[in-house]
């Protein structure tokens, strides 16, 4: 018995959508399903922030490592993959930025911690700019 190769490529192009699309809902579902933060983890992440904010105005380049290693962990603590590929956006902005040799580098720095603040908003689960921060208003 043979079979008509049109439908053996029929099926097998069925089966390649159904694969992709059943990785792109495992995908999606990754990463809705993160752990919620703790309060007192939340807290201490929020207070850590503040530090790194303020230490922007002496050496902006450190804090900009500082914010990044702070963001990695608490996404590392809702259980997020952290596989460069997804990555949140404001994270791979602000690495791109910082890495950035057509832009100042003091400017470099600031749009960084701009997409870090943002980043870490989101993975924080709370608008970490809601609290008053003296370094904010240094920032610009």
């Amino acid at each position: 018995m043979s079979t008509d190769p049109w439908v053996v490529l029929g099926v097998l192009a069925l089966a390649i959508v159904v694969v992709l699309l059943v990785g792109g809902m495992v995908r999606r579902g990754r990463a809705t399903s993160l752990r919620p933060l703790p309060a007192e983890s939340r807290d201490g992440y929020l207070t850590e922030w503040d530090q790194i904010e303020i230490r922007f105005i002496e050496s902006p380049e450190d804090a900009v490592r500082e914010a990044d290693a702070l963001v990695m962990a608490v996404m590392r603590e809702r259980g997020h993959s952290l596989r460069a590929r997804d990555l949140p956006k404001d994270v791979r902005s602000a690495r791109d930025v910082a890495a950035s040799k057509k832009v100042d580098r003091t400017e470099a720095m600031r749009r960084a911690m701009l997409h870090y603040r943002a980043a870490m908003e989101d993975v924080v689960g709370a608008e970490a700019h809601s609290r008053d921060r003296v370094a904010r208003r240094e920032m610009g």
